[in-house]
């Protein structure tokens, strides 16, 4: 904790200032909004639906993306096109395997990043209306 005339800091637990005996008092905790139900802060756009619709959206895909690369390389179609070539026939399952599933998995973290970006702000904004108001007590 920092002593508000000298600025040194001092243990959390301390009462006074270690150099200047100044009296310090601890900071309150500034609080986050908590809402009473889920209801109040789905309709007030407090509680976002989407980050959640995300994940289980990703999971879906992931298994048929998944899917398609293993049925890819698995296929009747494919076996009989293995006299062909069997390398290439092959490549294209593991490619949807391995990158399919990576760029899915990389879309979906960039939409739910976003959300994650809107949580951060609304928190920062909390904590400047907490700072704000014990600010404006302490003055008057």
């Amino acid at each position: 904790m920092k002593c508000p005339k000298c600025l040194t800091e001092n243990d959390v637990s301390a009462t006074k200032c270690s150099v200047c005996e100044q009296a310090l008092t601890p900071r309150p905790r500034v609080r986050p909004v908590v809402y009473m139900s889920f209801y109040a802060g789905y309709f007030a756009f407090r509680e976002l639906v989407t980050p959640h619709l995300i994940k289980v959206v990703y999971i879906v895909g992931a298994c048929f993306i998944t899917a398609a690369g293993v049925w890819s390389i698995l296929s009747p179609e494919t076996l009989r096109g293995y006299d062909a070539d069997p390398i290439l026939t092959r490549f294209g399952g593991i490619m949807v395997l391995l990158v399919g599933n990576l760029v899915w998995r990389m879309a979906c973290e960039g939409a739910i990043l976003l959300f994650s970006l809107h949580e951060v702000l609304v928190s920062i904004d909390n904590r400047a209306k907490a700072l704000m108001l014990r600010d404006g007590a302490g003055r008057q």
